[in-house]
């Protein structure tokens, strides 16, 4: 193994009924950064991740990497887990420890990541700040108000960029045709937690090979470039000490009567256990940075375990204003179609997303972006059998001679579903949308039947963002010759429902009694005050839509929760001198890379 510790110290920890100084849930952007800081700070820390670790290795006698992560559709469905769906325990079989989650609702499905890293393991890497004025809205605590406006909220959004590095893609390596596609309407290349440095290791000082421009970015990275948590706050972490478990499923927290916390979880082998939890870990603080679907789902069923909680746990629910669109079949081929590991540098794919068209100029509730993504690798088989009708049923034509495009668009789409000449078919030629905006965030997640999380939300479909989304999506793919083809789930033929890779909300911090937590990520009981040593941090803290990427805002977050905490457990006698290092501990040696 890499960076996860072996179960057998866990397991002693348990039976011993040690109080550790700090658990943290999960190990994403919220709790990675936690870990990482809190460690440095002193302080012994155990991680507990649902997922499993995903570690490439080298092998000693070819020395190649073997894959790690799916890369055909046969595997993608193996490590598929599904909620909320009467096909879930029937159809789908039970998979706790699917590296794709998604959650499925009537008014919005939610897809996540699952695994040591979290969602970092299969998002789009891409690194953007919010307009300024979204920390304006009042649904934001009054200290996060001032501290944005007087510059100090820059403090951890500078130490959060020290740690990722972001980077734009080289100008040195030949331009993708996709991300001249996005160029050409009026758009730039995006900030990217992608390693380009050609050295051999990262800024964190952690081995890491260099992008290989495959495009297969949002399956999981197999080149191992990606900067996902596993390349950089969790070596941090690792490297200061921070004990992690994977295959750890929290189900509720409980206070005891001493004010030390108890995390109730059951170890998962197969991934298909669905029964109450059967061991305890105490701790004198625990950190709940599960994610959005996942930190709600921990807080409501210790609310129904008998936690009091603040009445506003599980609001403020949004989507990010999420949409998905195609320019289908456009003039010219695009290579938006993923390699897998194959290096291709005449075709690049590049990283899944490379450019974005920025429109956030006028009224902050108006601002949309959009940004191209690439069809990975292993799903391009099924996509090119699929979109066709897709875009046959739900598309439109928006260039001057729709007859036309229409034959070559019937003849590109035959290369693909006979599968000859894939690289020139229709979906080689295809430019994926992601679009952003704001869309209210006002939905709910509440537990089903089986005590997980679901989001209610029957309103959004009303909301006006997704008009100006597909009118900006459709000025694109008139600018590049393509079929324009609105967000398929959202035609009545695919159900009408909405899906967002970018969930916020459930634990929103705020000003009120009714809040879920305050402005330091600590969690509020019934009558309004804050439980000592009961922190959330992650991206259900976020009250309103971003309108951007959101990691960047949740790790720098993560970051000002983890100072509080420190300062709290007497780490640190204030904010300013809470560690925060952005490389590993000196003359310590944590590599994700398994032997």
């Amino acid at each position: 193994m890499a960076l996860a510790d072996r179960f057998e110290e866990l397991d002693k920890l348990v039976a011993d009924q040690a109080v550790v100084d700090v658990v943290v849930i999960g190990s994403g952007y919220g709790a990675g950064v936690c870990a990482a800081r809190l460690a440095e700070a002193g302080a012994q820390v155990v991680v507990l991740e649902r997922g499993r670790e995903f570690a490439p290795f080298q092998d000693r006698w070819f020395r190649r990497k073997r894959n790690v992560f799916p890369t055909t559709f046969e595997g993608f469905l193996e490590n598929l887990q599904v909620e909320g769906t009467p096909l879930d325990g029937t159809l789908i079989p039970p998979h706790r420890l699917g590296l794709y989650n998604f959650y499925v609702g009537s008014d919005l499905d939610v897809v996540v990541g699952c695994g040591l890293g979290g969602t970092s393991l299969i998002n789009a890497n891409v690194m953007i700040r919010p307009d300024a004025r979204v920390f304006d809205q009042t649904a934001w605590p009054g200290k996060i108000r001032d501290e944005a406006a007087s510059g100090q909220l820059d403090t951890y959004f500078a130490r959060a960029h020290d740690v990722l590095q972001p980077a734009r893609y080289p100008e040195d390596r030949r331009t993708p045709r996709k991300l001249a596609a996005m160029e050409s309407s009026g758009g730039y290349r995006n900030f990217l937690n992608v390693n380009y440095d050609e050295s051999g290791t990262n800024s964190v000082g952690v081995a890491q090979p260099t992008c290989s421009d495959c495009g297969d970015c949002v399956t999981g990275c197999n080149v191992g470039a990606k900067k996902t948590l596993c390349y950089t706050y969790l070596p941090i972490a690792k490297s200061f000490g921070a004990r992690i478990f994977v295959q750890c499923d929290v189900h509720h927290v409980e206070r005891r009567d001493d004010g030390a916390w108890e995390v109730h979880f059951q170890r998962l082998e197969s991934g298909a256990e669905h029964v109450k939890p059967d061991k305890v870990l105490r701790a004198r603080t625990v950190v709940i940075g599960a994610g959005v679907m996942g930190s709600t789902g921990i807080l409501l069923r210790s609310r129904d375990e008998g936690l009091p909680l603040a009445p506003d746990l599980g609001g403020r629910v949004g989507g990010n204003g999420d949409a998905l669109a195609f320019a289908y079949d456009c003039d010219d081929r695009l290579d938006s179609v993923g390699y897998g590991r194959r290096l291709h540098r005449r075709h690049p794919a590049g990283a899944t997303i490379l450019g974005v068209v920025d429109q956030r100029q006028g009224a902050l509730a108006d601002g949309i972006i959009i940004e191209e993504g690439a069809f990975p690798s292993g799903t391009a088989n099924a996509l090119r059998k699929v979109l066709p009708f897709v875009g046959t049923f739900t598309g439109h034509e928006t260039g001057q001679h729709p007859f036309r495009h229409l034959l070559r668009e019937l003849w590109d789409g035959l290369k693909d579903v006979l599968g000859f000449d894939t690289r020139d078919g229709a979906l080689n030629r295809t430019l994926l949308f992601l679009l952003m905006g704001h869309d209210g965030a006002d939905g709910i997640i509440e537990l089903d039947s089986r005590g997980r999380p679901k989001v209610t939300w029957p309103q959004l479909k009303d909301r006006d963002v997704f008009a100006r989304e597909n009118a900006l999506a459709e000025l694109v793919a008139k600018r590049v010759g393509g079929k324009f083809v609105p967000d398929p789930l959202a035609a009545k033929l695919f159900g009408n429902t909405s899906i967002t890779v970018h969930p916020l909300g459930g634990c929103a911090m705020g000003d009120g009694a009714a809040a879920a937590v305050d402005h330091a990520g600590r969690v509020k009981s019934d009558t309004g005050g804050v439980y000592k040593g009961l922190y959330v941090a992650d991206g259900s803290l976020v009250p309103t839509s971003l309108g951007v990427n959101p990691l960047w805002t949740i790790t720098a977050l993560a970051e000002r929760v983890a100072a509080h905490a420190v300062v709290e457990l007497k780490l640190a006698p204030d904010l300013a001198s809470v560690p925060a290092s952005a490389k590993l501990k000196a003359g310590a040696t944590v590599s994700p890379w398994a032997d």
